[in-house]
């Protein structure tokens, strides 16, 4: 009787404890989630124009008028545009995909892992993925990064159903996934393909000559389902459709290889120092040395934290490995005690075939990441949660499991990991605040579960039952303290907030500007929207031009396509320095009355880095020499004030649409009546 009444008590225990972990989740993800407004403007401008028509939707327009794409492949901002077609176009319909695509991962987890390790493996990967800091960052933004996950955690479900049961029907589902994830954030959905092809090659009961046949099949699944969109894009007539952004070629298949390939690998080569060229052909020299100096700074408040140099141990600085490597030792202790005891030898046992899943997509990963000396931000670590969520619960319930001499594994792993923690937070503490409270929780909470475990064996005369009970709790608090760190980090991006085009979480978000300036991750006001005035002067005077107004770039355009669903001209794509127009085109433009006005707002961050006025130097001479600047009475409001969590003397703070009010308005057409 006892049996039979336990077995629904434990059903409903461990369904409540799941339900407790998802609502942490949600609430995590979900709370103060409107200071993040709509996120990245550049890919809610897309999303708005991609409602606009079918055209715009598929082609993944950045513009109502469909001139440029966006940088990304379609499917997560296919995903953003229905929910705002459902829901209205909003920041919360934006957000909110990501939301519940980061809380379907967690649960997509929590099955893969129960399924070979039991439950309380299950709810633990599925707690760890859910307080993991970059986790929570990404989840609460609107870049493509959940949606990836999301799909790779799909294709990894497929992956150990084919590698457990030698199907090559699975293998090609799996694949598939990955293609799809192609789709989502190109050659980053790839890292996985090499763990997944090693593991069914090595680890499928079937013979080596299916396997084989089984791999290239699905190769070409693969790559008939990655492929497809970029190769329907290429063969569209370039005048049919937008401007791949971010290449010289126009070519999709272009971006695919340099933007968001070869350039994560080679180092960026910046180019010359910029000049304004909106100023005066010749700048002084006092201008050109300040604008130099303040985009040095960008670029080494950007690479200090965010991209630190690559090599073997750039995942050990404290900034990136506080997104995600908080448990790392327990992973790798556990996942070698865990391989140890389930073996290697063919046919693998299924929870070998699942430890080497998990470990070989951490892995890829880890070596991709480290090695990857372009373009790098903290956030793509997040494709590492899961793996390593999965191998810190299996770790933790396999030593807890283990008797004799193996039994100090646990202790040792707890130890380790606290240790590993305190080198991570040591970077962060300040004066005696709560910073250090952090570290007390994590020393005293670690300390007293290891003297729990200590005194349990010499307990002889206590019953089985309370030692056990003993024991469980100090491995209770040990976990707990382990986890409280990063939950805090987890609520850094909560309480205030933090990066929206690059999000991270820190400490150091939670503390002073001028505090831990090293170490403080790229923070991105929200700007006010568009000044009103400016508005409405360019929609009185448009004269029935096709754009609004020209920028430079798509990252300044966003702000005006968002507020008026009009197109916006965006000359250089997101980077400003795509060469889309020459000066003649622009002049055709003109003189076809498809652009009347061009809006040259100061340089951003991102403008100094790329020198996007030095590159497009040809078209702003052109518009200089032929155009008539527009008093600034006519359109400019009164100045906005300076976000106040923003200083904007801080060089890792980047603005965007502020710096529209007190751009340059230029008509191109000036003999036209007005």
């Amino acid at each position: 009787m006892n049996h039979a009444t336990s077995q629904p008590t434990g059903f409903i225990r461990r369904h409540f404890a799941l339900a407790t972990i998802i609502a942490l989740a949600l609430a995590l993800r979900l709370w103060r989630l409107d200071q993040n407004g709509y996120g990245t403007e550049y890919y809610a401008a897309g999303v708005r124009s991609m409602m606009e028509s079918w055209h715009n939707f598929f082609f993944n327009a950045f513009d109502p008028a469909g001139f440029v794409s966006l940088d990304k492949p379609p499917v997560a901002f296919w995903i953003q545009t229905a929910s705002a077609k459902l829901l209205g176009f909003s920041g919360f319909s934006l957000l909110l995909p990501q939301v519940l695509e980061g809380v379907a991962g967690i649960l997509i987890l929590h099955h893969l892992v129960q399924r070979r390790f039991g439950p309380a493996a299950g709810l633990l990967a599925a707690l760890f993925l859910a307080v993991t800091p970059i986790s929570v960052a990404v989840d609460r933004a609107n870049n493509t990064d959940a949606c990836l996950v999301f799909v790779l955690l799909l294709s990894g479900w497929a992956m150990s159903l084919a590698a457990e049961r030698g199907s090559g029907r699975w293998l090609a589902v799996a694949l598939a996934l990955v293609g799809i994830g192609f789709n989502v954030k190109m050659l980053a959905a790839c890292v996985v393909l090499p763990g997944f092809v090693a593991l069914y090659l090595y680890g499928a009961p079937i013979g080596l000559i299916r396997r084989l046949v089984h791999l290239t099949a699905s190769g070409l699944v693969f790559a008939v389902i990655a492929l497809s969109w970029c190769v329907a894009y290429d063969l569209t007539p370039p005048d049919a459709r937008p401007y791949a952004d971010s290449t010289v070629e126009n070519s999709m298949l272009e971006l695919v290889i340099g933007h968001n390939g070869v350039q994560r690998f080679l180092p960026n080569l910046h180019r010359s120092e910029p000049v304004s060229a909106i100023e005066a052909p010749a700048a002084d020299p006092a201008t050109i040395a300040a604008e130099a100096a303040r985009r040095r700074a960008t670029i080494a408040a950007i690479r200090r934290a965010d991209n630190p140099p690559a090599g073997i141990l750039r995942l050990a600085k404290p900034h990136l490995a506080g997104q995600v490597l908080w448990l790392l030792p327990l992973a790798l202790i556990g996942f070698a005690a865990a391989l140890r005891q389930s073996g290697l030898r063919r046919p693998l046992a299924p929870e070998s075939a699942s430890l080497l899943l998990w470990f070989g997509w951490a892995l890829t990963y880890g070596i991709v990441f480290s090695a990857a000396g372009g373009t790098f931000h903290a956030y793509y670590l997040v494709t590492m949660a899961p793996p390593l969520a999965a191998l810190a619960a299996i770790g933790a319930t396999r030593l807890w499991a283990r008797g004799g001499r193996a039994a100090l594994l646990l202790p040792a792993s707890l130890a380790a990991t606290a240790a590993w923690q305190a080198y991570i937070e040591s970077y962060y503490l300040g004066g005696w605040d709560w910073r250090q409270g952090l570290l007390g929780v994590l020393i005293i909470g670690t300390g007293l579960a290891l003297i729990g475990l200590a005194v349990v064996p010499w307990l002889s005369r206590w019953s089985e039952g309370s030692r056990r009970a003993i024991a469980r709790s100090a491995f209770a608090i040990g976990l707990v303290a382990l986890l409280v760190t990063p939950l805090a980090w987890a609520l850094s991006t909560v309480l205030v907030r933090g990066g929206l085009t690059v999000p991270a979480t820190s400490l150091a978000l939670l503390v002073p500007p001028d505090e831990l300036p090293d170490l403080r991750p790229i923070h991105e006001a929200i700007d006010p929207p568009p000044p009103p005035k400016l508005i409405a002067f360019l929609s009185s005077h448009r004269q029935g031009a096709k754009f609004l107004v020209g920028m430079l770039s798509a990252r300044r355009a966003a702000s005006l396509i968002i507020a008026t669903g009009e197109p916006v001209l965006a000359v250089g794509g997101y980077t400003g320095i795509d060469p889309i127009l020459t000066p003649d085109q622009l002049a055709a433009l003109v003189a076809q009355n498809r652009l009347r006005y061009m809006l040259l707002a100061g340089p951003d961050a991102l403008d100094r880095i790329y020198g996007t006025q030095v590159v497009q130097k040809p078209l702003l001479d052109w518009i200089l020499a032929n155009s008539v600047e527009v008093d600034p009475a006519e359109w400019r409001s009164q100045p906005a004030a300076a976000p106040a969590d923003a200083p904007p003397h801080d060089p890792t703070v980047r603005h965007h649409s502020e710096d529209l009010n007190g751009g340059i308005l230029f008509d191109l057409r000036p003999d036209s009546a007005s």
